[in-house]
């Protein structure tokens, strides 16, 4: 059957198309409302306890960190069920997303912190780490294998002399990301 109008008809998937959108981003949105507020409670009483306890703060952060990480699993436990009672289907992406950068978090303030002559290069690197890692639940496995090798090798840092350790980051940062990089441009399809 011919179309009548296409002009029409793709105006009509346009707007369509552009519905969709707007439903996601209005989901997206509604979801992350309650994260949001979980963790502005979080920063609030961990600030307002370091700030009447200082010499408490690594305890009072971890604690309230994993209570807020506790209640953070809850609500997505709960958005997948209903979820899945609603019939759609959420991704696992952006919990895992905030998981990977709360590990990072809390692995850089420990690398800063080490006071050991190599940190600042291990801070870079295990950035660069983390940046692949990240890019593994969006863009695929091979990223966030990457992303856990590097960190791994620029961590084994601390166990390298900090004269050597220069030559050493240049050959895994810098050859790293030149094996990354030809690694992902013979997986491009594009000619």
């Amino acid at each position: 059957m011919p179309i009548p109008d296409p002009a029409a008809a793709r105006e009509a998937l346009a707007a369509a198309s552009d519905g969709q959108h707007r439903m996601r981003s209005a989901i997206t949105y509604g979801r992350a409302g309650p994260f949001l507020v979980v963790w502005g409670i979080v920063w609030l009483i961990g600030f307002t306890l370091q700030s009447t306890l200082p010499e408490r703060a690594a305890a009072i952060w971890l604690t309230v960190a994993v209570l807020g990480w506790v209640v953070t699993a809850g609500l997505t436990i709960l958005q997948r069920q209903a979820d899945r009672e609603r019939g759609f289907s959420a991704s696992l992406r952006y919990p895992l997303s905030a998981a990977v950068l709360s590990a990072y978090a809390a692995l850089w303030q420990a690398v800063l912190l080490s006071q050991h002559p190599n940190a600042p290069g291990i801070y870079a690197g295990t950035v660069t780490g983390f940046a692949y890692l990240i890019g593994g639940p969006w863009r695929g496995p091979l990223l966030a294998g990457l992303g856990f090798c590097v960190t791994m090798l620029f961590l084994a840092g601390f166990l390298i002399a900090p004269p050597m350790f220069l030559l050493f980051a240049a050959l895994v940062g810098g050859g790293g990301l030149i094996a990354a990089g030809l690694l992902l441009a013979r997986r491009d399809p594009a000619p």
